[in-house]
Formats: structure tokens, C-alpha cells, sequence
């Protein structure tokens, strides 16, 4: 039998397992719903019903709606926080490390957190607290970004570009693939992510034009 290290984690029980499960999927389904309808005319009643689940079992898992929606974002958010400081701070050069994080990002919001990043995407009224924390994470994840992207400038390895602008534009670009590009079509997700990556990157200077070929969609 494996020997853990000092700062693995013990592995989760049966118990623990089907409860973590039953989370990721009450996340997905709110996420759906809360991006349909907008978080004031969503009830935790019509999120239970969707979940084939009674509206007392929901309480067991979040005592609110507002501890529901918020915990739909932070396990998109915080993760996607954590993965991409760890690109960021890790080896290469960093426009190398521009493309993985663009690469890594998509990877996040397309296809491991669609439901749950939707509700960052969508333009929809949140409660005066979840805006401020909506705030925090949206700063933490532009500046990992940002310091790369000046790293970059500054090292001759981008464009002399103006770095908030080209940000935005970054921004823009990525959070509309997921309205574009379904799992399971005729690209792999990594053939589209890195035409998307090398396409991005030519607003940077990286790179050259691909020259014409199939359409992603």
C-alpha cells in the first residue's frame, strides 16, 4: 500500500464521496437555473424540484439561496484562481506561459465548469454582497494575467501594447468561446483551445497568421 506524504490528504470514504457528488450536482443545477432566470425570481423550491429532491434535503446542504449562488461561484472561481497562480508562477518564458494559461482557462470555463462559469458570463442582478465578493475574485484572476502579460512587455517577448486594453480584449475573447465550441464536435478540445490560443496571441505579437483551413464550428 502507498504511504501518503506529510501533505496529502487522507482519501475520501464512501460517505464523504457521495456527498461531494451530490454537491457538484446541486452546483450544476442551480447554476442552470440561476442563469435562466436571474437570481430574484429563481426559489430553492423550483432548484429542488429540478433536482428531484425535496426542498428540506436542499437545506441540508445550503441554508440559503445566497449561500447556494455563492458557492456556485467560488468553486469555479477559486479553483480556477488556484490553477492558473500555479501556471503563472511556474516555469518558461512568459508569453510560454501566457498560452497555458489561456489553454487552461478555457479548459475551465468550456469544459470542467460550464453551468458554474456561465453565472460570471451572464449580466444578471446579484445580491450587494455577492457583487463585492464577484469583485474580489474577478481582480484576483485579471491580475495573474496582467502580471504576466507586463512580465512579458517588459522582456521584449509581447508587443508594446497597452496592457489593460489588450486584457479586455483577451477577456472578451475567452469568455465567448464557450457560447461557440461544444465538447464532442469535430475538434478535440485541445485542437480548438490551442488555435484559439494561437490566435489570441498573434494581438500580443506572437506568432504568425495560420494560414486557411476548416472552421472550429
Amino acid at each position: 500500500m502507498r504511504a501518503l506524504s506529510n501533505d496529502e490528504p487522507p482519501p475520501l470514504g464512501r460517505v464523504a464521496r457521495k456527498r461531494q457528488r451530490r454537491i457538484k450536482e446541486i452546483l450544476r443545477v442551480a447554476a442552470e437555473v440561476l442563469a435562466e432566470k436571474g437570481y430574484y425570481n429563481t426559489s430553492l423550491e423550483e432548484i429542488a424540484d429540478r433536482l428531484d429532491l425535496a426542498k428540506a434535503s436542499l437545506y441540508h446542504y445550503f441554508d440559503s439561496k445566497e449561500a447556494l449562488l455563492t458557492a456556485c461561484l467560488a468553486t469555479v472561481a477559486e479553483e480556477a484562481i488556484t490553477r492558473l497562480g500555479a501556471i503563472a508562477a511556474g516555469p518558461g518564458t512568459a508569453a510560454e506561459r501566457l498560452r497555458r494559461l489561456i489553454i487552461e482557462q478555457l479548459q475551465i470555463i468550456t469544459v470542467e465548469y460550464p453551468e458554474l462559469s456561465r453565472l460570471f458570463l451572464a449580466h444578471l442582478e446579484w445580491p450587494a454582497s455577492v457583487r463585492e465578493q464577484i469583485a474580489d475574485w474577478h481582480g484576483r484572476h485579471d491580475a495573474i494575467f496582467r502580471a504576466v502579460i507586463t512580465e512579458g512587455v517588459k522582456a521584449g517577448e509581447l508587443a508594446n501594447i497597452d496592457v489593460s486594453l489588450v486584457r479586455h480584449n483577451l477577456t472578451g475573447a475567452l469568455n465567448f468561446v464557450p457560447f461557440w465550441f461544444k465538447p464532442g464536435g469535430r475538434f478535440s478540445d485541445r485542437e480548438a483551445f490551442d488555435a484559439v490560443a494561437d490566435s489570441v496571441l498573434l494581438m500580443f505579437g506572437v506568432g504568425s497568421p495560420p494560414p486557411p483551413d476548416q472552421p472550429l464550428v
